[in-house]
């Protein structure tokens, strides 16, 4: 579709784009609709998914994003992988007997008469963007066809549930030569597929267990035996350039696997152990072209919200986000920067590693090797006229001392710490050194958060609650009445009973109440009271708001909180 106007109406709209810059594009572009779409996508990548659903708007059909949606199996096997490569669609799922079709060009009709005419019903059109089609197409075929060779003629599901351990006669009568190769791929296509976000390789005394962290999970993935395991990890360690003949150190690498359109990128580790190498491929997402989600995109509870907002319409102060690693933390300070990114601002971020690209925000690499650390990089930015300052972690006096100097003197200052909750910031700020007369004043609030795994819609189940149960989260009158839900499995979810993740929170703001604690040096136990009273919300409170909505279950509250939370 060379022009759509209604196209160039929604980017205005939704201030997607300027009148000016759209202007620009129309005279470059000659009104070509498609060409600008592709021209916007390149430049502003961390907006796909709003020129996703303005595009998908325009021509009346919904954006779906491959990466974040479900593609069921049995579908795919019904449509061959070259006509879907070839007219640039894949099938996503079924149900009640209309495939859902994710399509480059929805409003194509007669591409669509021929998806009915193959799958033998009806077909429902979604748009999503010709790579990314592409790249699943490459990446669900290809897995899908891999793993059933490797066990003979043996369905997918019987090797994932571990009945047919992988030897290395089985890869050499499947591929010759070239089995291990093979197997290295699928594992990694394998785990892009089913988004693990880390792939272990562990050996043990009789067999070998590959498991997939999924949705902050480990779960066994495959069984292999021994005479697989050496050839496997000096397989890999090739590729990710490290030394093979070293076993008895630990080694780090990366590993770039080539999709159609893009690659998928892994961080290496391994581990000398008592029955071999233990290999770590941490799954790195290409933050540079992912879009940085609204801060009402983040499962925050209104109160919560409404406190964050409020935190950073403040011209100066700190405002920290806390976690472990993986809590999500580096996308909720981009999700605040994303909403301060207005033009007339000066933002500038130190980072270590930059991670997601903001446009119109000076991003600036760590660099120890040079000495260009954190503080060193926070001293150049008091020189540069900053109105908010990001620093990507905090983690010793020097780089404390001058964030809170910079909060002191008319800068708003976001950072980052790994402590298990909001208020033991304070304790580990004053741990490193920095006096709590300069903690006090600086710090304007705190915001500390976990992932907790998010129930399958498809089938959750509700349940009354027991007694017992009410009398341990709440004070009950024993008579209201309260639903919950818990987990049950089915295919969509890989009958784990979860699917996806969702973030559960606590803001810990500071008033002049509890400024004059922290600045008298007040234990923990005393700020944590007068925050109390004050109206603090822990993050198994939060938590639990989420399990009566449906979202999570009482299982994951116990299993990512503990009870002082």
């Amino acid at each position: 579709m060379a022009k759509n106007p209604k196209f160039q109406e929604l980017l205005l709209a939704r201030k997607i784009v300027s009148e000016q810059s759209l202007t620009e594009l129309m005279d470059r572009y000659k009104g070509n609709s498609s060409a600008i779409l592709k021209q916007l996508v390149g430049e502003l990548p961390v907006k796909k998914g709003l020129l996703g659903r303005a595009w998908g708007d325009s021509i009346q059909v919904a954006y779906v994003d491959i990466s974040k949606t479900v593609i069921h199996a049995e579908v795919l096997d019904k449509l061959p992988a070259d006509f879907a490569r070839k007219n640039l669609i894949l099938p996503l799922y079924e149900l009640n007997g209309v495939t859902t079709i994710a399509a480059a060009f929805p409003e194509d009709s007669f591409i669509m008469a021929e998806v009915r005419a193959i799958l033998g019903g009806e077909v429902s059109p979604v748009f999503s963007f010709p790579e990314d089609i592409l790249d699943a197409i490459e990446l669900h075929y290809q897995s899908r066809h891999t793993l059933r060779h490797l066990v003979g003629q043996a369905a997918d599901s019987s090797l994932l549930d571990q009945t047919h351990p992988i030897s290395n006669a089985q890869l050499s009568k499947a591929y010759g030569e070239s089995g291990i190769l093979e197997l290295s791929r699928t594992l990694m296509f394998l785990a892009a597929k089913e988004r693990a976000s880390d792939i272990h390789i562990d050996p043990q005394e009789h067999l070998v267990y590959v498991r997939f962290r999924i949705d902050g999970v480990l779960r066994d993935r495959l069984r292999l035996e021994n005479d697989v395991h050496r050839p496997l990890i000096s397989r890999l360690k090739v590729v990710a350039r490290l030394d093979i003949t070293e076993s008895r150190r630990p080694q780090d690498g990366r590993i770039s696997l080539s999709l159609a359109k893009k690659s998928l990128e892994f961080r290496v580790s391994t581990l000398p152990t008592i029955y071999g190498e233990k290999m770590v491929l941490r799954l790195l997402g290409d933050a540079e072209k992912e879009e940085i989600p609204e801060l009402t995109a983040l499962s925050f509870s209104k109160s919560n919200l409404r406190q964050i907002l409020s935190t950073i319409d403040r011209s100066n102060g700190i405002f920290f986000v806390t976690g472990p690693t993986g809590s999500g933390k580096s996308t909720t300070l981009f999700s605040v920067l994303n909403h301060l990114n207005q033009i007339g601002i000066n933002i500038l971020t130190a980072e270590d590693p930059v991670e997601y690209r903001l446009p119109r925000v000076n991003q600036v690499q760590v660099n120890q090797a040079i000495g260009f650390g954190f503080a060193n990089i926070l001293r150049t930015f008091l020189r540069q006229d900053p109105d908010v300052i990001l620093i990507g972690e905090i983690r010793d006096l020097e780089t404390a001392k001058i964030a809170a100097e910079a909060a002191l003197t008319g800068h708003l200052v976001l950072s980052s710490m790994h402590t298990n909750d909001s208020l033991q910031t304070i304790s580990r700020l004053i741990e490193l050194g920095v006096e709590p007369f300069l903690v006090a004043p600086s710090i304007i609030a705190v915001l500390a958060q976990r992932l907790v795994r998010r129930l399958c819609d498809d089938c959750k189940e509700e349940f009354e609650p027991s007694r017992e149960l009410m009398d341990r989260y709440f004070e009950w009158d024993g008579e209201t009445e309260v639903r919950m839900f818990r987990a049950t499995g089915c295919p969509r979810c890989d009958n784990i009973g979860y699917r996806g993740r969702l973030a559960i929170h606590e803001v810990f703001t500071i008033n002049e109440e509890l400024r004059s604690l922290i600045s008298k040096g007040a234990s923990v136990i005393e700020i944590r009271t007068a925050a109390l009273k004050s109206g603090f919300k822990s993050m198994r409170y939060d938590a639990m708001l989420k399990i009566l909505m449906g979202l999570t279950s009482i299982e994951e509250l116990e299993r990512v909180t503990a009870e002082t939370l």
